[in-house]
């Protein structure tokens, strides 16, 4: 995966685009030429290129650390994943071997790769902001994902990954030149659509890893069922992020495919000279333009090809299943999105439970009655992941959840839930547990749990789960050897509960078969041993094993012999079908079928009859003969000192109300972003570019505690144009400030809610650098001094947010997002005055339960100042201010703010203000629009009716003069320049009352 987090901009982009109210041709051009230099460094290292991370990642202050060189990486890991990193740097060196070549390139530089063990996730990501950077996480993909077509998933994952730090890193042309002045920040590579990127990194983790997603029946089944059912996507479509499923997904189903047509068709040199071509472009986008260059055919005409083979292999496939008898279906759910996993609730009326996860609701348990097709919710399922089983009563349903554990990693765990009282308690924590089978006596609970990189199939006590037992464990064996390496997956209870069988790869024999291992002695059998993925074992009532299994290159549900291991096909469907579940009378089966809006559950009649014979698997691609790297892997303690020299170095010029600036920022930080920092420098001048002044600061973060913390200090002398009166005009001068900023996080996320303490010591001395020599006459209007001497301030905050949207959700559905905030100015912490400051928010959000993906909107906010002494602070509020559309657009700067829409911006003034918003929100089209290659994808079309109220004051609530205006705005979510998402919103307000107006604006940023 590529990380697309942007690159930092520095906001004197602000600055240029802020008025400097002062006359003179020489300071107009300055301006626009200045935003000429500032749109050409963005367009080139921020609109598509990687972010500059902080250290804003929690850690475990207990872990310790350790770096292991080969000659062309640095492998970082703890004390837990030694094994998994000796592993991993195996794998990168012979990475490099097979793809340096084959791509032509090979980076200046050690790649630096993290592995981290500390989240439930099987994924990795890609970077090249400041440094060539990847992270791998250390569990093994699940059998059913994307991913988990594999014979060794930590090989596949480098080369997908090492792919991105090749092509990314890949600029032959003027930017490696400038990179080495302005460090790693412009990469016209990464400036491409990630049908790309993603496309050539799947496309090479296939044809160089041997096994990989171009290659899997799955992804095979994604885009066969796309075409028979007349979803494919166009280009345009695959160069956004798309609305319809697969979604994010799409990029690399299409991208991997439409590389290995491109390849087929002119050559794997296509992708390296591609990757030259356009890594020497200075301005990018010329996507078919560097194509025909290569090979005389645009994307646009490569994509018609391609569409015109995916629609042929499947249509053929179509008629060969059709000629073989298709197997008929009745569907019970048509949502789209994810219904997967049913499992039997026993009982007198026995059910089909299963977890639901649709496009545009929230996830839920639901299930149908056994033969029928008529759907019912159960409860929500927030947080839930994979299977989940009943107790024989049918009164306890487990099932597993992600959660936070001490506050630092993503763990799943299993809980019960009581479906009589409503119930759930946790039965484990902190274990990494999921996918459990409950024994026919209800006593023992299965499950298989991760790791560090390999695999664990446990029982425990259902009434006593702290006490465990292993049956199978990667564990048991040396990470020397392959055997240690293992997936497991879907564990049930064999007849009788003496038994236990399992989806099991292991890397020594490198292929999924099933499994059986017997409770009392620990005796493992094997019970299918071919080249097909064997998955979803389910004990049916006949005692037969059914199954899912790819045998022929499509998912069909299978039954096994136990006794004799004699296996049949059941199903013979088109698409793909998995996790069957036979009904208790043997009439029918309840499997996930994969249609072209995902999966859904389907019921289809049990044949009775052994109709069709499985056919032959076979390999997809012969065995590679891989390099075998001669390493030398001595760890060695990890050192955050020998990587913190500056990465980036970032120019900075600015016209300001009082004058100019000219400066720059330097950045830097770790592999591990437990330290990060950046250094900036700086001149400013007065009008005319006079009285010069310098500005100096520091940002230091911290993330390497369950806490994050902030130093930042800064001196600055900045021309202030109309903070000093004296002979009856403005007087400018330059002000020196001195601050320093002391700052603690700490963050805690619990499912799908998110808590945030925050505290923050500022201490902000300001003076003249000179003091401007003035000479009052006695008719001058009176004088007005700055405020100058000491602003220390401490401030609190805290917040809370638990909010949920879907994959075709129009804004936040459901949930409410507080938060409150005090700071305190006094004299014992050093201000001159004495203040107290408080604000809060609110923003609740709910769904219409009458009309799908309408939501209701609800926002309060409010803040008041008290002084005992010195000034009165004054809120503002009122209507929208103006903005500058284009060059909003161009430097991504989304209008922010709480305004009374139809009123004067403001209008009124006070010491605390109360706002009160109600949006009715409803989507109009999902567009899923692109333009061929053109960095331009328009996702949603949406409106929305408001009122807003609201007024600033002094004194008492009662008494205020409050402001409402009403109005609809009409929202488009585009996304710019492939991977900036943003909204452009029109929209009509009416002020009420007599200082209202009719403001119809056009702006830029989604509301709350």
């Amino acid at each position: 995966m590529l990380s697309t987090r942007r690159a930092r901009c520095y906001n004197l982009r602000a600055m240029l685009l802020r008025p400097s109210h002062a006359p003179g041709r020489t300071r107009h051009l300055l301006a626009v030429m200045l935003r000429l230099w500032m749109l050409a460094i963005l367009i080139g290292a921020s609109v598509a290129t990687f972010a500059s991370p902080s250290a804003h990642a929690l850690d475990d202050p207990e872990r310790d650390y350790f770096t292991l060189t080969t000659p062309h990486f640095y492998i970082h890991y703890d004390d837990q994943t030694e094994a998994l990193a000796r592993r991993a740097a195996v794998a990168f060196e012979e990475a490099h071997l097979i793809l340096a070549p084959t791509l032509d390139w090979t980076p200046r530089h050690r790649t630096h790769v993290v592995v981290t063990d500390r989240i439930d996730s099987a994924n990795g990501f890609a970077r090249a902001f400041g440094r060539n950077f990847i992270t791998i996480y250390g569990m093994p993909p699940e059998a059913d994902s994307v991913l988990g077509y594999f014979d060794d998933w930590l090989r596949v994952l480098a080369y997908h990954e090492y792919v991105h730090t090749l092509h990314i890193d890949t600029n032959p042309g003027l930017s490696q030149w400038v990179n080495r002045i302005f460090g790693k920040q412009f990469h016209p590579n990464a400036i491409l659509p990630r049908w790309y990127t993603e496309g050539i990194a799947t496309y090479f983790e296939t044809t160089r890893a041997g096994t990989g997603r171009v290659d899997s029946p799955l992804f095979s089944m994604w885009l066969r069922t796309a075409a028979l059912e007349d979803e494919l996507f166009t280009l345009g479509q695959s160069t956004g992020l798309p609305v319809a499923w697969p979604s994010g997904s799409a990029a690399y189903l299409y991208g991997g495919f439409f590389a290995e047509y491109i390849a087929r068709r002119h050559g794997e040199s296509f992708i390296r000279d591609f990757n030259h071509l356009y890594g020497k472009r200075v301005i990018p986008y010329a996507l078919n333009r560097s194509a025909r260059e290569i090979s005389g055919e645009g994307f646009d005409e490569l994509w018609a090809g391609f569409m015109a083979e995916a629609q042929a292999k499947a249509w053929a496939r179509q008629a060969l299943t059709r000629a073989q008898g298709v197997s008929p279906t009745d569907l019970v759910t048509r949502g789209g999105g994810r219904h997967q996993y049913p499992t039997l609730r026993p009982g007198d009326r026995p059910e089909i439970t299963y977890y639901a996860a649709a496009e545009s609701a929230h996830p839920v348990f639901a299930g149908v009655r056994a033969g029928g097709l008529k759907p019912r919710s159960l409860r929500e399922a927030e947080g839930a992941a994979g299977p989940s089983a009943w107790t024989p009563d049918g009164h306890t349903l487990i099932y597993s959840r992600s959660d936070s554990f001490e506050g630092v990693y993503t763990f799943q765990d299993l809980f019960a839930y009581d479906a009589r009282s409503g119930q759930t308690r946790r039965l484990t924590r902190g274990d990494r547990a999921r996918e459990p089978a409950v024994s026919p006596d209800g006593t023992l609970v299965a499950h298989v749990r991760n790791r560090r990189g390999t695999m664990e199939l446990v029982v425990r006590p259902l009434d006593a789960p702290s006490q465990e037992r292993v049956l199978v464990s990667g564990l048991q064996h040396p990470p020397e050897d392959d055997a240690h390496w293992q997936q497991i997956s879907r564990p049930i209870f064999g007849p009788g509960g003496n038994t236990i069988i399992f989806s099991w790869w292991r890397l020594d024999l490198r292929q999924r078969d099933l499994w059986e291992v017997n409770l009392s002695d620990g005796a493992l059998r094997q019970l299918t041993d071919t080249a097909a993925h064997e998955l979803d074992p389910h004990l049916g009532p006949d005692g037969h094993l059914y199954y899912a299994a790819d045998t022929g290159g499509v998912f069909n549900i299978f039954a096994l012999d136990l006794e004799t291991l004699e296996r049949w096909q059941v199903s013979n469907v088109i698409t793909g079908a998995f996790s069957p579940v036979v009904t208790p009378d043997g009439d029918f089966i309840y499997v996930s079928l994969y249609t072209a809006r995902g999966f859904e559950i389907a019921r289809l009649a049990h044949p009775h009859t052994r109709q069709h014979e499985p056919a032959q698997s076979v390999r997809p691609r012969p065995p590679i003969a891989y390099p075998e790297p001669e390493l030398d892997l001595q760890p060695r303690p990890y050192r955050a000192a020998r990587w913190m020299a500056p990465l980036t170095l970032l120019p900075d010029a600015g016209v300001l109300r009082a004058g100019a600036g000219l400066g720059a920022t330097l950045e830097g930080y770790d592999p591990l972003e437990l330290h990060s920092y950046t250094l900036s420098g700086g001149v400013t001048t007065a009008e005319g570019f006079e009285d010069p002044g310098a500005n100096l600061g520091f940002v230091y973060r911290y993330g390497g505690l369950p806490f994050n913390l902030t130093l930042l200090g800064r001196f600055s002398d900045y021309p202030r144009a109309r903070s000093l009166i004296a002979e009856s005009r403005y007087v400018p001068f330059l002000e020196r400030q001195y601050i320093g900023q002391l700052g603690l996080s700490f963050p805690l996320r619990i499912l799908s809610e998110r808590v945030s303490f925050t505290t923050n010591y500022r201490a902000e001395y300001t003076t003249f650098k000179e003091r401007p020599r003035v000479t009052p006459e006695p008719g001058d209007i009176r004088p007005r001094e700055p405020l100058l001497g000491w602003f220390n301030e401490l401030s609190f905050g805290l917040s809370y947010s638990r909010l949920f949207r879907y994959a075709r959700s129009i804004s936040a559905e459901r949930g409410i997002s507080m938060s409150a905030s005090v700071g305190v100015q006094h004299p014992a912490l050093g201000h001159q005055y004495n203040a107290l400051t408080f604000g809060y928010a609110l923003s609740a959000f709910h769904p219409n339960p009458l009309i799908d993906r309408h939501v209701f909107a609800l926002q309060l906010r409010g803040a008041l100042t008290r002084s005992a002494s010195g000034p009165q602070r004054q809120y503002a509020i009122g209507g929208l201010s103006p903005q500058e559309i284009l060059s909003a657009v161009v430097f991504q700067e989304p209008r922010v703010g709480y305004p009374i829409r139809g009123f004067a911006p403001g209008v009124q003034r006070g010491q605390q203000y109360q706002l009160a918003k109600l949006e009715y929100r409803f989507p109009i089209l999902d567009l899923d629009r692109g333009f061929s290659t053109l960095p331009l994808f328009f996702r949603q079309l949406k409106g929305q009716l408001f009122v807003d109220t609201g007024t600033a004051y002094n004194g008492y609530l009662a008494d205020a003069d409050v402001l409402t205006g009403i109005g609809a705005e009409l929202q488009v979510d585009a996304i710019l320049g492939y991977y900036l998402s943003n909204s452009l919103r029109l929209g009509y307000a009416r002020g009420l009352g007599p200082e209202g107006i009719t403001d119809l604006y056009l702006l830029l940023g989604a509301a709350f």
